[in-house]
């Protein structure tokens, strides 16, 4: 009887797996526990982190499952919400979030590729704001610097108050948006004065664009791996974020051939198809919206503003909130903020030398003769094919056989080779800066553009091991509370430390931009010919090296291990809360009533736990003792609302049950 409460049970909450039904020849019928023994073969050869097809769903207990045959996946968080989620989100959901990622970085490069040069009147000698060189690649580096700290915003509004999905719509509609459009009003003369309004420029360049789109970066990432379900598809994440970096890059490219190429002919028209390009990808990205898994805020606003103000020193903490940042719970968050910046410093060395790509390589390449229409900006695009191709080869053919010849990466063996591709990168800049000069001092010529295709090839290679790896490292050791602040925080050291650093490095070497007349004024071959801005080059080339030896010391890679360990191990392990503990003291003292001290823990133990146990129960006897601190768990309570408890479900049987069940399978299989 049990054995077929249990079999009913299976099938009401898993309809893929079809009934036993007897079998042509008059055979007996096909057991289910005969299925389960052979499952428990193989258990340890099905990857439960990799569920994405109907045929794993027979392997998982009825806790993970819902009665949804389009969204069977169930994951129950800590407050008891219930999230369904699609065996393929990829191709379902997340298709959107990379496809409203991409018109966005279009928008967000196409700009950012050709600021410089609008700056310094590439485009229009008649109408622009006559910037030295130096000044355009600082107001670059402020606009990026910006943009990539603000995602703290939009991070603590996603978390506390509105959560991913508005988050990047109200980002976009509110600064994004009007950014970009005030960015492009400025390139019509006369429309907002008889002179060029530095104004507007600093207001939708150094304020609303990078707002809005340090907002949504916090976001969109994060949005896009909440589709997953955090446990069984958890190994599917590593995949995502290499096809999301592969998407801003087609994005970057597009509009980093796009908007140059138009500039040369209207700067105008150039700059409003980036305006029309996120209009469309918000369209698209809301057409989206029934097919999104959309987390609730694990907060609300009096929470976000009583943090504010205690962060401000304007509030008060109770005694258990300073006790815990002080000791934190083992069961907490093992991983802070402080960490994550920690973790994503390693990578600031290799953003160093990314950084210079919109703006002294830019300064660089304006002083070379075009190669027909690439000119400075659209060599960016070199960087973008680059990361399209090695990046497919790497995230589609190099990750996948590691990973079945069980060989893993380290992280920090990535950063550093992210940083030795940095390192060879600006050394290409050094030797085409000897060549510029050499040109110049023999025949009085400039050289070709596409001198400069080596340096950005590079720090596309290396793009795809720093950057990206540290895009997953963020989000899979940040607590479940603090992802999208956590990937705040990557963003920050990833892009904004690294620009706030070179906007230092160019206030002190400000003397090697400057021309043999004292001016900063570098935008003509014989003016750069002048300066010296090769001895920039050697500093960035020194500080690329020194983040190749730092993330190839032993300490620093054991270091960062054993977080990637602990913040596994805090995933694994149950979210211990004072309600989930007061629920299970209760639970054990009803079971101590019941049945006596020696009561069972499957109340305690996760599906992924009772299931394993269930089948070497079956199959071998009494199973290894595992508590809950090793296991896996998809929330505080495996139940449905209003259902009943997972003790109804039990994943263990008595021994005379057991044996009976075994000879019936055995029977079953002769």
């Amino acid at each position: 009887q049990q054995h077929q409460q249990q079999q009913q049970q299976q099938q009401q909450r898993s309809p893929q797996v079809p009934a036993p039904q007897a079998t042509h020849n008059g055979n007996s019928p096909k057991s289910p526990i005969k299925s389960m023994i052979n499952d428990a073969a193989t258990l340890n050869n099905i990857h439960l982190t990799r569920i994405s097809s109907p045929e794993h769903l027979s392997s998982l207990p009825p806790e993970f499952l819902t009665n949804d045959a389009e969204r069977p996946l169930l994951h129950v968080d800590e407050a008891g919400h219930e999230y369904h989620y699609y065996l393929n989100p990829m191709q379902k959901s997340v298709f959107f979030i990379l496809l409203v990622e991409m018109l966005e970085r279009f928008s967000f490069y196409g700009i950012n590729y050709t600021t410089t040069a609008y700056l310094t009147g590439e485009y229009n000698d008649d109408w622009n704001a006559d910037m030295p060189s130096i000044l355009a690649s600082s107001y670059v580096s402020i606009s990026t610097a910006v943009a990539y700290t603000t995602p703290f915003i939009g991070a603590m509004l996603a978390d506390n108050i509105l959560g991913e999905y508005l988050t990047m719509i109200s980002a976009t509609l509110m600064c994004y948006i009007p950014g970009l459009t005030l960015i492009a009003l400025t390139t019509i003369p006369d429309f907002l004065g008889s002179e060029f309004n530095l104004t507007a420029i600093r207001w939708g360049l150094l304020v609303l664009w990078p707002v809005g789109t340090g907002a949504v970066k916090a976001c969109v990432n994060v949005f896009g791996a909440k589709q997953f379900h955090p446990i069984l598809q958890s190994s599917l994440i590593e995949s995502y974020y290499v096809n999301f970096y592969m998407c801003i890059n087609i994005g970057a490219l597009t509009g980093g051939i796009v908007v140059p190429v138009l500039a040369q002919w209207s700067v105008t028209v150039a700059y409003f198809v980036p305006v029309c390009m996120l209009g469309i990808g918000v369209l698209l990205f809301v057409s989206g919206t029934s097919r999104y898994v959309r987390p609730k805020p694990k907060h609300d606003a009096r929470y976000f503003v009583r943090e504010i103000a205690a962060y401000c020193g304007g509030g008060r903490r109770s005694k258990r909130d300073r006790d815990a940042r002080i000791k934190p719970s083992p069961m907490g968050s093992k991983v802070g903020i402080l960490t994550i910046l920690r973790l994503s410093g390693l990578v600031v060395p290799f953003n160093v030398a990314y950084a210079q790509m919109s703006t002294t390589f830019i300064v660089q390449g304006s002083v070379m003769t075009n190669f027909g229409i690439l000119d400075a900006p659209m060599m960016n695009n070199v960087d973008a094919l680059s990361i399209l191709a090695f990046g497919y080869i790497i995230g589609n053919v190099i990750y996948p056989e590691l990973a079945r010849r069980g060989i893993k990466i380290p992280t920090t063996h990535k950063f550093a080779l992210g940083s030795m591709f940095g390192a060879l990168a600006v050394g290409c800049a050094i030797i085409t800066d000897y060549q510029i000069h050499r040109a110049y001092e023999e025949r009085g010529e400039a050289i070709s553009v596409l001198w400069q295709v080596f340096p950005y090839f590079l720090i596309g290679m290396g793009e795809i091991f720093a950057v990206s790896a540290a895009y997953e490292l963020a989000f899979t050791v940040a607590p479940a509370k603090m992802k999208t602040v956590a990937s705040a925080a990557n963003l920050f050291m990833v892009g904004g430390f690294p620009n706030v650093c070179c906007i230092m490095l160019y206030k002190l070497c400000r003397p090697w931009f400057l021309n043999d007349r004292g001016e900063a004024h570098i935008h003509k071959l014989e003016d750069y010919a002048s300066a010296r801005v090769v001895n920039y080059f050697w500093l960035l080339e020194g500080i690329a090296l020194c983040g190749v030896v730092i993330n190839l010391l032993p300490p620093i890679k054991e270091w960062v291990a054993s977080v990637e360990e602990a913040a596994a191990e805090t995933v694994k392990s149950p979210m211990s809360t004072p309600n989930i503990r007061k629920n299970l003291i209760q639970r054990r003292k009803s079971r101590e009533l019941q049945q006596g001290n020696g009561a069972a823990e499957t109340d305690e133990e996760t599906p992924l736990v009772r299931a394993q146990k269930h089948a070497s129960y079956l199959k071998y006897g009494d199973g290894p003792d595992l508590n809950k601190f090793g296991s896996m768990r998809a929330g505080p309570s495996m139940k449905k609302k209003g259902g009943g408890s997972a003790s109804q479900n039990p994943s263990s049987l008595p021994s005379q049950v057991r044996n009976k069940l075994l000879t019936h399978a055995e029977d079953a299989t002769r």
